[in-house]
């Protein structure tokens, strides 16, 4: 019996780590032959090539960070807007993400911050620009404007991550060495299929449907959102929000009053660490309020970047 449980147990074990396998070798690359296909750009920096949009305009500079999962498509009202006011506009795909490439390293705040510290100096020069992060772009954001305060003209913050706050279960699943690696690649695309309409209170856009789950078609993209859930900070970022504070960089925050993914009562912590920033609240929105209540959120930004209706 012993010897029977023994053998079930290991074909158990060779056909999960096959499946494991296959669920890697079974996708294509991201690469130059797919960006082409789907009409994306891409600059090379040092630890990949990183897809983006740059509309250069007689305006100042406008860098916008997507958040954890959904790629820069999740940008398009944004974009267009501050593209139609005469912005120079900057948007990308984070590492791991959209159609940027998925390096096999360690994915923290050193990899996104470098990334964006790069891809800005490429782009954009010596010349200071407001950077914009929604979620998880938000606490990049905050912790590039504190190691590289010269580099930010104003901030902008929507519904940011960095404040404690409980994990969903599947998160805490895939922290988990070994199997957490496992699960991560079964269950990637349905946890984006599942989180989507999370986001939003109304419906969720077909091109932000569409390309959220593309992303996951290709190869690297689970082992970049495991290797995120486990190595960025996300949950305390205090001491960095007041250290920016300190810094008296002019800030907007916009917090939609129903997120379900970072909590609306958040928005408290970031004021107080933040005592200068002006703050704009949705009543009607979920975690991206530029999707949500786009019209507002556009003329909140634009008239804190200084253009009134």
């Amino acid at each position: 019996m012993r010897k029977k449980l023994y053998w079930l147990l290991s074909a158990l074990l060779i056909s999960m780590w096959c499946h494991y396998v296959w669920l890697r070798v079974g996708k294509p690359p991201m690469n130059d032959e797919a960006r082409v296909k789907f009409g994306k750009k891409s600059i090379a920096l040092s630890a990949g090539k990183t897809a983006f949009e740059y509309s250069e305009g007689e305006g100042q500079a406008v860098v916008l960070v997507h958040g954890f999962s959904i790629p820069s498509v999740i940008w398009d009202n944004t974009y267009r807007a501050l593209v139609s006011a005469g912005f120079k506009v900057l948007r990308y795909d984070l590492y791991g993400r959209g159609f940027s490439d998925r390096p096999a390293v360690k994915y923290s705040a050193d990899l996104f911050v470098g990334q964006l510290k790069e891809l800005t100096d490429e782009l954009i020069g010596s010349e200071k620009f407001v950077l914009c992060g929604l979620s998880m772009g938000g606490a990049i954001s905050v912790q590039f404007t504190d190691r590289y305060p010269d580099r930010v003209e104003k901030l902008i913050l929507i519904d940011p991550a960095g404040f404690p706050m409980p994990m969903p279960a599947a998160a805490r699943l895939v922290k988990l060495p070994v199997i957490g690696d496992y699960a991560g690649r079964i269950l990637a695309r349905k946890a984006m299929a599942k989180s989507l309409p999370l986001n939003f209170t109304g419906s969720v856009p077909p091109a932000v449907e569409a390309a959220g789950l593309i992303q996951t078609d290709f190869a690297g993209y689970d082992d970049a959102i495991v290797s995120t859930l486990r190595h960025m900070n996300l949950t305390d970022l205090k001491s960095t929000y007041e250290s920016v504070g300190r810094r008296k960089i002019k800030t907007l925050l916009l917090w939609g009053k129903h997120d379900q993914v970072v909590p609306y009562a958040h928005a408290d912590s970031v004021r107080a660490a933040i005592p200068g920033a002006k703050f704009v609240s949705f009543a009607k929105s979920g975690h991206i309020p530029t999707v949500d209540e786009k019209d507002k959120a556009n003329r909140a930004i634009l008239s804190f970047l200084g253009i009134e209706d």
